[in-house]
């Protein structure tokens, strides 16, 4: 487990060290940290909270690409998360939106897909221990591959930094698999440094 977390929290410390380079090079607009709660319970119905820790993420956001135009300009990003308990870690790829609300505030959409190293099924024997005790403790995916739509509402606090709320959905939709798909809730906050544009 150990072992685990500290491989993908060398991935996650690879993003800040390219991130420079990335900049001089001309395509690397924005990095940003996320932390996170993991598997959050926001409806009270026992959905999430199944997972403990916390989040830590790291974030590159790209210049949008020309042929991009037509959608409306997203940003394409590379992100990577580690949970501080040993659970779920995950990282992936995709697009993202921003609107400025004001001269202060923006909200951002995110749509993306990541991979993870979570639970994707149960062992077949209801019966088994391992089993019954993976049901009551991690949350069961259903898929390696998942949708990550995240939604952000953001300030600007100056010319480089912004600061924002974060919410993140991971699942595979029934569109990625079929079966199982209890999904990931994360909540947090975001802390964004911008190169320039």
């Amino acid at each position: 487990m150990k072992t685990k977390v500290l491989r993908v929290a060398a991935v996650l410390a690879a993003f800040w060290l390219v991130a420079p380079v990335a900049a001089r090079a001309g395509g690397l607009e924005e990095v940003r940290l996320n932390v996170l709660v993991h598997d959050v319970n926001l409806t009270g119905n026992g959905a999430g909270g199944k997972e403990a820790g916390a989040d830590i993420q790291s974030e590159l956001v790209f210049a949008s690409p020309g042929f991009l135009s037509w959608a409306g300009k997203p940003r394409p990003y590379l992100h990577g998360s580690v949970n501080t308990a040993g659970e779920t870690n995950f990282g992936g790829a995709g697009l993202s939106w921003m609107q400025d609300f004001s001269s202060v505030f923006y909200g951002e959409f995110q749509f993306g897909l990541e991979i993870h190293d979570g639970i994707v099924n149960l062992p077949p024997d209801p019966g088994d221990p391992k089993r019954i005790r993976l049901d009551a403790t991690r949350v069961i995916l259903g898929s390696r591959v998942l949708f990550r739509p995240t939604f952000v509402l953001g300030l600007h606090l100056n010319e480089r930094w912004d600061a924002a709320f974060v919410f993140e959905h991971m699942s595979h939709g029934q569109i990625l698999a079929h079966g199982r798909n209890e999904g990931l809730d994360n909540l947090g906050l975001r802390l964004a440094y911008k190169f320039g544009r």
